[in-house]
């Protein structure tokens, strides 16, 4: 009798043990679960839970769910021709374009010579226009912030740039390397960023001082082409205007310490030219938490490109740090907050226009 009760005790003993270990594994799996959600979204904010396509959304999960839907662009690998094409520096241009203000529409204007391998990305009108239509679509635009024209080129060299825009006497040239062009979300990336260059450096934002650097600077130069900009942030290369966004930028994120020791890095490209990218890596290493990211440290220009990036397509920063607080920046001018709106309602929009 009492062997038979202390059985029946210990078997429901096992039973409860056993239920509280599978609750316990449960909980554990949720646990694992989150932490690795919570880590996979901090890393790329692309892999939020998706979000409907709504062009009245402001928020970055909406963003990136529009930009997920958008059909990617398809463009063949070089393969063994890659490593000929990395042979060239400077890479090859293979077409360029002038924008149609009547229809909105790139009309190709130079057809340049390129190597046999390179001749079917050089054919492939319908991508190039596509790419343009993209940048023309998403971005809001006015005569200061205007692309005009746009050079479509191959580059695979080890230092290459996947764009660049230039301001060639007020009209805007953008260029965009095929060789970097991956999902609607990384070329838009690279676009945000270079729209923000037109937003800041306009003619109503900077004006290029007179530039007298040739192949050394000493510190006397530099102080002299910043004492023209009488008083507005210079950075070693444009002065700011008075009510630039990036004389507010400048002046208060790049003051003290971090100017004068990026001062020194920026004299290495005129000096040292080979001893400069390790430079650069110091200065960014002892100011990491100050940036974005490594590129944003190479100069104030990048740096409120790197940050307006940022406050496009990734959700508030907590403001603990200074990088954190570049990209909250953009929310004391209530048209750049208007401006983000706008930029994700087009996506979106244009998202629900290629379904």
């Amino acid at each position: 009798m009492n062997k038979t009760k202390l059985s029946s005790a210990s078997s429901v003993w096992q039973i409860f043990a056993g239920l509280g270990a599978l609750t316990l594994i449960c909980c554990m799996g949720i646990f694992c679960y989150w932490s690795a959600l919570f880590y996979v979204v901090d890393q790329d904010i692309s892999l939020l839970p998706t979000a409907t396509l709504n062009p009245a959304c402001k928020e970055a999960n909406c963003l990136n769910a529009c930009l997920r839907r958008l059909p990617e662009f398809t463009i063949p690998p070089l393969l063994e021709d890659e490593a000929e094409l990395a042979k060239r520096v400077q890479g090859y241009e293979i077409a360029r374009y002038r924008l149609d203000e009547q229809t909105g529409q790139f009309v190709r204007i130079a057809i340049p010579t390129v190597p046999e391998y390179l001749k079917p990305y050089q054919a492939d009108t319908s991508l190039h226009q596509r790419i343009g239509n993209y940048f023309t679509g998403l971005f809001p635009s006015n005569s200061e912030v205007h692309v005009s024209s746009m050079v479509v080129y191959m580059n695979s060299a080890p230092q290459h740039f996947s764009a660049f825009i230039q301001d060639l006497d007020g009209k805007w040239q953008l260029s965009v390397n095929l060789f970097d062009i991956g999902s609607p979300q990384s070329l838009f990336e690279v676009l945000t960023h270079e729209y923000a260059h037109m937003l800041t450096l306009n003619k109503n934002q900077a004006r290029r001082a007179e530039h007298t650097y040739r192949r050394s600077i000493k510190r006397s130069d530099f102080d002299t082409l910043r004492s023209t900009c009488n008083g507005r942030f210079y950075t070693g290369v444009s002065c700011a205007l008075d009510k630039a966004y990036l004389n507010a930028f400048g002046n208060r994120f790049w003051t003290g310490e971090v100017y004068e020791s990026w001062i020194e890095v920026f004299f290495m490209i005129y000096n040292d030219p080979a001893g400069y990218k390790a430079a650069m890596e110091e200065f960014y290493a002892n100011h990491r938490e100050q940036f974005v990211s490594a590129y944003a440290a190479t100069n104030p220009r990048e740096d409120i490109a790197e940050s307006w990036t940022e406050f496009i397509m990734r959700p508030k920063p907590s403001g603990e740090s200074i990088a954190d607080q570049k990209v909250l920046f953009f929310n004391e001018f209530p048209e750049l907050v208007q401006l983000r709106t706008e930029i994700i309602s087009n996506v979106c929009q244009y998202a629900i226009n290629q379904k």
